[in-house]
């Protein structure tokens, strides 16, 4: 949907996230965030409370997205049946990290601002590790089960898994001009964890 199509809730929230990522929280302004959706100052207190409202909705509007590409897979009949599917789960999650710019942008800002929120601090350790080996703690526990992975503790080979994929999107994301280069490698990190792990049907 374009900008002047959405809603003014929704245009604050996005106009928020640029300002934020780029800024940092405390430079991002209620009157620059306003002066960007082309409204004035006091008439975002029609939508939200003050900033931090604004933040918290951006934050839930996030994770939502993240749920609807994650969280699927933390049911019995998203399990996949094949290694090759795994595989190609892993890729589908891996682009959508890289390549979601407003994921982008938020990953962005948290980085940015992990160090002077508690809160965003642990939403950062979230999504860099504890919310990701949850995720494939499950789905390699319950492959295992099928017989598509070998037998050892699932926690330790979702942190075997994840831990280079979230390094080297990090590399992306400072360096975006080697955006096509981490995901070969993370592409290659994926072949090599399937053949050490996987059981060939």
């Amino acid at each position: 949907m374009e900008m002047n199509q959405m809603k003014t809730r929704d245009k604050i929230l996005l106009a928020a996230l640029d300002l934020f990522s780029e800024r940092g929280y405390d430079e991002a302004s209620i009157d620059l965030i306003a002066e960007a959706v082309g409204i004035k100052g006091p008439s975002i207190y029609a939508h939200y409370k003050g900033k931090e409202d604004i933040l918290n909705s951006l934050i839930a509007m996030m994770e939502q997205k993240y749920d609807e590409n994650f969280g699927s897979i933390m049911s019995s009949d998203k399990i996949p049946e094949s290694l090759d599917e795994f595989r190609e789960d892993c890729l589908r999650h891996i682009e959508f990290v890289m390549k979601d710019t407003q994921i982008k942008k938020i990953r962005r800002f948290c980085a940015k601002e992990q160090y002077r929120d508690e809160k965003i601090a642990a939403l950062t350790s979230k999504h860099q590790l504890t919310g990701n080996r949850e995720i494939y703690a499950f789905l390699l526990e319950k492959m295992m089960d099928k017989g598509l992975i070998r037998r050892y503790d699932a926690k330790l080979l979702a942190l075997e898994l994840i831990s280079p994929v979230t390094l080297l999107l990090g590399i992306a994301d400072r360096e975006p001009q080697r955006t096509n280069e981490m995901l070969t490698q993370m592409e290659e990190h994926l072949a090599h964890f399937i053949k050490v792990y996987g059981i060939e049907n």
